[in-house]
């Protein structure tokens, strides 16, 4: 979860998520059936508002200001740039390293440079939450898997 910001911002995910061009998250696919990645099965976009005073706001520390309320949220602009699913014969199709889908392009598989030193910035400015990190989240002694490996 990134902190409170001011202003209108531009999103966009390439199984990352970006804010005005800016990677705030990462997930990479380690072709690791432990470990959920969205390869394989239709995806939708939604976006929603809740109160998380008690697990996202560093351990309940930093409360909502209620008095700001109603909070909203709007999407302007809004373009999904996918590969359209037409059930399991679209796993071949959306995979095929082609012009038509573009995010098969190797410059969509890692973070350039720039945009890991910006990413990296952002986070440790602005996050707030990282469940890899949330000791509250360890099952049995272990984190999620995905949070042992490098993201980047």
């Amino acid at each position: 979860m990134i902190g409170e910001t001011n202003g209108e911002r531009s999103y966009g995910a390439v199984y990352r998520w970006l804010v005005d061009g800016t990677p705030i998250r990462v997930f990479r696919n380690y072709h690791d059936p432990e470990i959920n990645f969205p390869d394989s099965q239709a995806m939708r976009a939604f976006a929603s508002l809740w109160n998380a005073d008690q697990w996202a706001t560093q351990g309940g520390r930093v409360k909502t200001d209620w008095s700001l309320a109603p909070f909203t949220a709007k999407f302007q602009d809004f373009e999904m740039k996918a590969c359209v699913w037409r059930g399991p014969k679209s796993i071949h199709y959306c995979t095929i390293n082609s012009p038509t889908n573009w995010w098969t392009d190797p410059m969509h598989s890692e973070l350039s440079d720039s945009q890991l030193s910006r990413m990296n910035s952002v986070r440790k400015e602005l996050m707030i939450y990282d469940y890899c990190r949330d000791p509250k989240r360890i099952i049995n002694g272990d984190l999620p898997k995905e949070c042992s490996i490098s993201s980047y």
